[in-house]
Parts: structure tokens; C-alpha cells; sequence
């Protein structure tokens, strides 16, 4: 019974007509005696001096029941208690004490008529949260289809297909060089080396970019050795490198793993990184530019 006696004790602790306490006969025996206590725990109520006997249930539910029945409890902040009440509550309180009877009933209504309202606006907005998880989870799904080798096409696509975690970025021959057969070979070995990675420690996502597409980029990152050329970034980690062997998926796996296991050298991403914005390749063989006679 200790532990919802001590329950009820704390629920009534700021009450002010109501006292929740015990007492040890091994100690107080004489007080005991007086009151007729012939067994443990014996439990009594007491009201205007008068004891009465407790012999409900002695769980939470049935001592707060007795206490509410036998000893009308009434708030801590009431007109007989006023100097228990905090600053904004005895304000309210001594509010209403100064209205008359017909005011305080109106106000009463007013209020009553306030907390249905925003009890109502709870239903609503639970509904709407409800109605947006269901929302969000659709969005999520449209994002769950099978990964696979993105091309690079703006920097906010790529810092959102790589966040928080390691990119490969493969820099593909230009389609003139390579049309579409070769390139569609680049991506098919690309998309055996992704599906390879899936049983390393850490996801990998994959990139892919035309060679020359972002110039810029390649100057900033050093790839002027030719292409096809590959990369691993980190962006949280700040960090990035180059792969210097053969291009094929064994290679890539090797690399990836090395990158994991702290065996590849790496430099910091440099601060003039930038991401030109690009069409998508329509998956077609690239046509010659035409000159222009003299």
C-alpha cells in the first residue's frame, strides 16, 4: 500500500483542508491506544476532530475516492486560502469574487463556451496532423524506389542525394566521344558497382557527369588527367578523393573500401565548389556541331 499512499500524499499536498499523514505505533504508542488501533495499517479519517474508520480498498483510485467523499478537498487558491494562490491566479480569483452573482454566471458560460471551442480546435488540428503524417508517408514513398546511378544536374539535387553520406561522382567522356553505347556501358559497370557496394558498412550513393559539364568543378577538384574520372565526397565530413586506379567495379569496390577503412588519401572539398546546372542526357548519341562556313 506504500507506494499509493505516498501518491496520495503528493496529490494533496497543496490542499489546504486536507493532511495525508501517518503514524508509527512502534513509536507512538500512546497515540495509537487512544484512537483504538489494533492492527496494521489501520486507516482513519479525520474531520472536525472526529475519527471515522477506513475499511475500503487500499489501492490509489479507492483512498483518492475516500478523501474526496469524506473531506471535500478544495483547491490550494480559494477564497480561504488566498495567500497559497500565485500572482496571476489570486487575480482572477479576487476578479471574480468582486462581480456580481449575474456577471460571474455570464463569465462562467463565457469561458466554458471558450475551452469547448479550443477543445474542438484540438480535434481539428490532431486531424490535420493525422492528415499530413498520411501525406508525409506518401512523400516518402515516392522516394523509395530502387537507387540508382543519378546524373548530375544541379548542386541541390546532389547535396540532397548525398546527405549524410559518402558520394561516388564519375565523370563520364563527353557523348561525342563516347555515344551513347559507351556511355550506356559507364553506367551499366557504374550500376554493378552500386549494387556491389549495398554490402559494405556505410550506403554509398552514385553520381554521374558529363565530362566538361562542369568545368569549373573538375578544375577545382583536379581531374584534368582525363576521363572517365572518380570522386568520393563527404560533405558533413568536408572532405573529399580521388580514385587513381582502373575504371571498373572491382576497382570502385576497392577504393570504396579503402575510403572506409581510412586508406585513402583525402583533401579538404575546396571552398570555391560549385555545381553548374545541366539538362539531362536524353540517352541518344550526341551530334556534331556544325560550323559555319567562312
Amino acid at each position: 500500500m506504500q507506494p499509493d499512499w505516498d501518491k496520495l500524499g503528493k496529490l494533496f499536498i497543496d490542499t489546504p483542508n486536507v493532511f495525508i499523514g501517518d503514524v508509527d505505533c512502534t513509536k507512538a504508542e500512546g497515540v495509537c491506544g487512544e484512537y483504538g488501533v489494533r492492527g496494521y495499517p489501520s486507516l482513519k479519517t479525520f474531520k472536525n476532530g472526529k475519527p471515522s474508520e477506513y475499511n475500503g480498498a487500499r489501492d490509489f483510485a479507492g483512498l483518492k475516492r475516500e478523501v474526496e467523499q469524506k473531506l471535500d478537498p478544495r483547491p490550494a487558491c480559494s477564497l480561504e486560502s488566498k495567500d497559497a494562490c500565485p500572482a496571476k491566479d489570486l487575480a482572477i480569483l479576487e476578479e471574480s469574487e468582486a462581480m456580481s452573482k449575474a456577471d460571474r454566471v455570464a463569465k462562467i458560460k463565457e469561458v466554458e463556451a471558450d475551452i469547448k471551442a479550443k477543445k474542438q480546435q484540438v480535434v481539428d488540428l490532431e486531424k490535420e496532423a493525422k492528415e499530413l503524417s498520411a501525406n508525409l508517408e506518401l512523400i516518402k514513398l515516392g522516394g523509395a524506389k530502387a537507387e540508382k546511378v543519378e546524373q548530375l544536374l544541379n548542386e541541390a539535387d546532389m547535396r540532397a542525394h548525398c546527405d549524410g553520406r559518402t558520394c561516388l561522382v564519375a565523370f563520364l567522356p563527353h557523348i561525342l566521344d563516347d555515344q551513347a553505347a559507351g556511355r550506356n556501358a559507364h553506367l551499366k559497370m557504374l550500376a554493378q558497382a552500386l549494387k556491389a557496394s549495398k554490402g559494405g558498412p556505410a550506403e554509398v550513393g552514385f553520381m554521374w557527369s558529363q565530362g566538361g559539364d562542369q568545368f569549373e568543378l573538375e578544375e577545382a577538384l583536379g581531374l584534368q588527367f582525363g576521363f572517365p574520372a572518380v570522386i568520393a565526397l563527404n560533405f558533413k565530413k568536408e572532405r573529399f578523393g580521388v580514385h587513381r586506379g582502373i575504371f571498373d567495379k572491382d576497382s570502385i569496390k576497392q577504393f570504396l573500401t579503402s575510403l572506409m577503412r581510412g586508406g585513402a588519401p583525402l583533401a579538404p572539398i575546396p571552398a570555391n565548389f560549385k555545381v553548374s546546372k545541366t539538362d539531362p542526357w536524353d540517352g541518344k548519341d550526341g551530334k556534331p556541331i556544325e560550323e559555319e562556313e567562312l
